[in-house]
């Protein structure tokens, strides 16, 4: 099996970008003088083998070239309008002392995971419900089942680590009490919403010590007390 194992000269963390890698290309344009030294974490809706909303017509294999001739290494968290990583046309490889996968220089990382990046232990755990499933299936866009985590594979992660400690928690969603109520979309109704993924991560959230807990998937930059959601922000995390 493949390993990839790297010390980075610096690290950086961003939001969604559902397969527009034009977006992903001024991101790492604003942070300047990278090289693929640096990382880039993104933390999930990265849309390098599907992507709902960006760039239907554009080949997989056509946004992943691009992306991987960007000066800066790329590490991506699953989101839930992708492919499921374990599903994909990847590389099983160990990845950064964890588990992952590898297409074309790009690496994703596998949920329930714990990765060692520049000494910080952290904690991956990707995937979230989809409020949009009924009108990407009446409109025949992708939908798959594995964009959340199972009740057993969530469980089976908190066994795993509970009573752990970890440096940072890379998740897509959020713990359920920390849910930024004011991104909800008003015209979804949200009785109708799960939060199985966000339930779960807040039993993780209570059962585990960390330091930082960095998250996407509600298009919102904001800070929540240890809590740190990412959108189209881009911020340096270690060195």
């Amino acid at each position: 099996m493949t390993t990839f194992n790297k010390k980075f000269n610096r690290v950086f963390v961003t939001g969604d970008i559902h397969g527009d890698v034009n977006d992903l290309f001024i991101r790492v344009a604003r942070i300047g003088n990278t090289t693929k030294d640096d990382l880039l974490i993104l933390l999930g809706d990265v849309g390098f083998f599907y992507s709902v909303f960006f760039n239907k017509l554009q080949k997989d294999f056509e946004r992943q070239e691009f992306a991987a001739a960007l000066p800066i290494t790329l590490l991506c968290v699953q989101g839930n309008h992708e492919q499921p990583f374990n599903e994909m046309a990847a590389e099983k490889i160990e990845l950064l002392g964890g588990d992952g996968y590898e297409s074309n220089g790009i690496y994703f990382a596998a949920n329930g995971t714990t990765l060692d990046i520049n000494g910080k232990r952290c904690l991956v755990i990707g995937g979230a419900y989809s409020v949009d499933k009924p009108w990407r299936l009446l409109r025949g866009n992708g939908w798959w089942e594995g964009e959340e985590l199972t009740d057993a594979e969530l469980d089976g992660i908190h066994e795993m680590v509970k009573g752990q400690k970890f440096d940072w928690v890379l998740t897509h969603t959020c713990p359920y009490n920390n849910l930024p109520r004011e991104m909800f979309l008003s015209f979804v109704d949200q009785s109708q919403v799960e939060n199985r993924t966000e339930k779960a991560l807040q039993k993780i959230h209570g059962d585990i010590s960390f330091d930082r807990w960095f998250c996407g998937h509600f298009h919102t930059d904001k800070v929540d007390g240890k809590i740190e959601f990412f959108y189209r922000s881009v911020k340096q995390v270690a060195e």
